[in-house]
């Protein structure tokens, strides 16, 4: 540790690297400086106490008086009393006049200085130990009020309490700047005092007290203590001593000494009861919170001088909010990431980085964000990957770790018993797991629920994520089979778990193994395995982005499949309406190449052509229509169909984009009723050409504004193909079932429309975990809920759907939608007399008009869509 009566480590540090020659130094750095101190004075300091005196290690023992004295004459000072004597009257003149005159003020300028040069080392060390570069970090404004409510409260304590790599440090870093020690610092007049607890636990483990050390800092002498002293300095300044202790349970000490430490902390804590000026902050892990701070026999009265905050979760013992997704996009913009990638991220993977370790990782695993290529589906297993290789594997008790790891999985049946264990049940009273126990605690491997009350002792453990649980399970069964992905495993691991995105994120791991150790046949099996369209999607798609991110050509993805495998494993197969999607494009232009049989091609060209449109491409749209006219000749398709796919894509376009309206193609849309009835006798299964249209029918009566057809449409629809019915979370079913509530609106049957709107909203939020909630679908539901609720007259109602469906709209870039839904809301705040919303939203309007070569019916359709 530190030797904290040492004053000026921060000037020293100065003098010497404008000695050196350098502005700021960096760890290389510390070998030359050495070098240049031997020359120049003939004594030695090793570079890793250079290394500490700078803060780029932890200092675990005070630094010599050889140290200071050395680096003092490096300076061109006879030892390290004349460099502080030198710099204290240098910084300090009126302590001249104090001496003769004024002993308590000397006392208060020296107090100040020497707190001062402790919390600046402080500081400095923790900010060279963050894992991204400080300047690059985010201050956290709840955590100011946090810390401004306890200030102006009666507490004497408080902590910031979460699991190892949460960034308590950090924040204490900004805190302490913001409230003490920048010039601008908000309670200026305080003596802040920022220690590690490496400083305070030796101190408390020699048998000092806090009590004592301050007085010693204050140099008392017999008969007055630093109680007595700012008694009179509160009352005359308004000044209050701040004792900020961080890092209290990273102490490498035995549990009973953290324990005694604890009870000196709490006994100074306790005895500040009658002196409101004197405030302790702490930064804890949570496992450490519940352990030996939170104790039930006494939690009134410890309540009474401890300020948790309200967010306090009793449960996981966790106060320190995870980032919030500007903070973020902050973080991400101050690591140079362009905003165009940053608003691509989708809700789900920004729920991930809001755990600073993950995002720390995610920045260092992409140092070049301008060039990389940055795929946040990769990106996550590379984040969790790094994550276990560096809290679990390589530890010393990673043997305990494992069989931890491994009794919970089978406590918990590899995830179909739920989530959670019994604690006790868990380490089953074997004391040599505890240590281990506790490290998978205090970094977030393991997390626990404290559900304990007055008679009972009950605690529950979980994994802290479930992909945390997905990765323990593929790594278990890869060590059944040898670290084989083989047929056997596959078969198991399919008929023992049930279908789940769960499942789906077991395969993805063993997917990536198999990848990364060119395990081509496990790859082939685990895509003819009896899985669902929706979770053979994510894996097909997860295999083509491993290849897009190495870099590799085409043709190094097209050798893992044997010649003729999409023509026995069609990919309309493998995909699905997720993939309409802007970061989908990348998947579906990659897979366009193996597609074989020309209803691959075909389904493949209208994705990527509904994207475009939505995105109000023009010539992109145009690109994908040729290439649909050459895959089919129109006579192929005379018996299957009364409209081709290239016709009705063309007829949306052209309506769209010229507003014009070709007549022949027109008719051919209206004769639908006999086809389809002559479908229904021949009880023929949709193929990809019928669905294409039938999908589309729906764009183009709506834009046409003939309401009825679009209802007769979709009832003789689900007529045709009764099996639709039962398909509860068939994309297809729910579109259909958007365009007849969007039909019973316009034509005033509110009753059957709010009966249709109610069901389709139901099933998206309610079977979202097994369906995947495709955006597309729910982006079109959101869409015409808010025109039926602006029909209905629920003005409010209309006004928060149509909020959310632009929000929606506009982070999937479906610009189409997101001007249906501005417009809407430009009617509700003139109707609602909200007149500062209307410019807004029609800045909104004019940049999506700016950026797109749909200069005619888009925007009219916008308005009568």
């Amino acid at each position: 540790m530190i030797d904290i009566s040492y004053d000026f480590i921060l000037t020293l540090q100065k003098e010497v690297l404008q000695k050196f020659g350098v502005e700021v130094m960096s760890p290389g750095e510390c070998k030359h400086l050495g070098q240049s101190i031997l020359e120049k004075t003939t004594q030695l300091i090793s570079e890793t106490t250079l290394k500490r005196v700078f803060g780029f290690a932890v200092a675990q023992h005070s630094f010599s008086r050889f140290t200071l004295n050395t680096l003092a004459q490096y300076c061109g000072y006879k030892d390290w009393e004349a460099f502080q004597q030198h710099h204290y009257m240098l910084s300090n003149p009126q302590a001249i006049a104090a001496a003769n005159g004024g002993m308590k003020e000397a006392k208060w300028i020296e107090l100040r200085t020497k707190a001062s040069a402790v919390s600046h080392y402080t500081m400095l060390t923790l900010q060279n130990r963050s894992g991204i570069n400080f300047q690059n970090t985010v201050k956290r404004q709840y955590i100011i009020n946090h810390i401004e409510k306890f200030l102006e409260s009666n507490y004497t304590a408080t902590a910031l309490i979460a699991p190892s790599g949460w960034g308590k440090s950090i924040s204490l870093v900004h805190m302490a700047d913001h409230f003490w020690h920048n010039k601008q610092a908000k309670f200026g007049e305080d003596v802040c005092w920022f220690i590690h607890a490496h400083a305070a636990g030796s101190l408390l483990l020699k048998g000092f007290s806090l009590s004592t050390w301050l007085d010693n800092q204050l140099n008392h002498g017999n008969g007055e203590n630093f109680r007595e002293y700012f008694t009179s300095e509160f009352e005359k300044r308004g000044s209050r001593l701040i004792l900020i202790i961080d890092g209290f349970d990273e102490i490498a000490v035995s549990a009973e000494k953290l324990r005694l430490i604890y009870s000196k902390l709490e006994d100074f804590i306790y005895s500040n009861d009658q002196f409101p000026w004197i405030k302790v902050i702490l930064s804890i892990r949570s496992s450490t919170w519940n352990e030996l701070f939170q104790r039930p026999n006494d939690y009134a009265a410890f309540r009474r001088y401890w300020y948790v905050g309200s967010e306090m979760d009793e449960e996981t013992n966790i106060n320190v909010k995870q980032l919030n997704d500007q903070e973020i996009k902050t973080v991400l913009e101050r690591h140079e990431y362009p905003t165009d990638i940053i608003n691509q991220f989708s809700e789900a993977f920004l729920q991930k980085l809001r755990h600073p370790y993950y995002l720390q990782l995610f920045c260092q695993l992409n140092p070049d964000p301008k060039t990389t290529f940055v795929d946040e589906n990769l990106s996550l297993y590379e984040i969790i990957s790094r994550f276990v290789q560096n809290k679990v594997f390589i530890s010393p008790t990673s043997t305990f770790k494992i069989k931890i790891i491994q009794r919970l999985l089978s406590l918990l049946d590899l995830g179909r018993n739920g989530m959670y264990v019994e604690k006790l049940e868990l380490l089953d009273q074997n004391s040599e797991l505890f240590p281990a126990y506790k490290e998978l605690l205090a970094d977030n491997i393991l997390v626990e629920e404290n559900l304990s009350q007055e008679i009972m002792y009950h605690v529950k453990v979980r994994f802290a994520h479930v992909f945390l649980l997905e990765y323990f399970v593929a790594m278990h069964y890869l060590q059944k089979t040898s670290q084989q992905v083989n047929e056997p495993v596959l078969q198991e691991i399919a008929s023992y778990l049930p279908a789940s995105p769960y499942r789906v994120g077991v395969f993805k791991w063993l997917l990536r193994f198999a990848i990364n150790h060119k395990q081509t046949d496990g790859i082939l099996k685990m895509l003819h395995l009896p899985l669902s369209l929706i979770e053979k999607s994510h894996l097909l798609e997860y295999l083509v982005l491993h290849y897009q991110l190495d870099g590799n050509d085409q043709m190094e993805l097209r050798s893992i499949f044997p010649a003729g495998f999409f023509k026995k494993n069609p990919i309309s197969n493998f995909i699905n309406d997720e993939f309409i999607h802007f970061r989908k494009k990348k998947v579906l232009w990659a897979l366009l190449p193996l597609a074989d049989t020309k209803e691959d091609k075909l389904k493949i060209r209208s994705m990527l052509f509904t994207i475009s449109l939505l995105q109000l491409e023009a010539e992109e749209c145009e690109a994908h229509l040729l290439a649909i006219k050459k895959i089919y000749a129109p006579e192929e398709l005379e018996d299957e169909l009364w409209v081709t796919p290239h016709e009705i894509l063309l007829f949306i376009y052209e309506r769209m984009k010229f507003g014009i309206v070709d007549e022949q193609v027109l008719q051919k849309i209206y004769s639908y009723p006999h086809y389809l009835q002559a479908a229904a006798s021949k009880q023929l299964c949709t193929s990809i050409p019928q669905e294409i249209v039938i999908r589309n029918m729906g764009y183009a009566l709506s834009l046409l504004e003939d309401f009825e057809h679009l209802l007769q449409f979709t009832r003789q629809i689900f007529d045709t193909y009764p099996s639709l019915v039962y398909r509860k979370t068939d994309s297809f079913r729910l579109q259909l079932l958007c365009w007849q509530t969007h039909a019973l609106a316009r034509l005033g049957d509110m009753e059957k429309a709010e009966r249709l709107c109610r069901h389709t909203d139901k099933v998206l939020k309610n079977y979202s975990a097994n369906y995947f909630a495709s955006k597309y679908v729910e982006s079109l539901q959101k869409m015409i809920s808010a025109d039926y609720y602006y029909k209905e007259q629920d003005l409010m109602r209309a006004l928060r759907t149509a909020e959310n469906a632009v929000e929606t709209a506009q982070k999937l870039d479906f610009k189409v939608i997101a001007l249906r839904n501005l417009n809407l809301l430009k009617k509700l705040y003139t109707q609602l007399n909200m007149a500062g919303k209307i410019a807004d939203t029609q800045t909104q309007i004019d940049s999506i008009k700016a950026n797109t070569s749909f200069k005619h019916e888009a925007l009219n359709f916008a308005r009568k869509f």
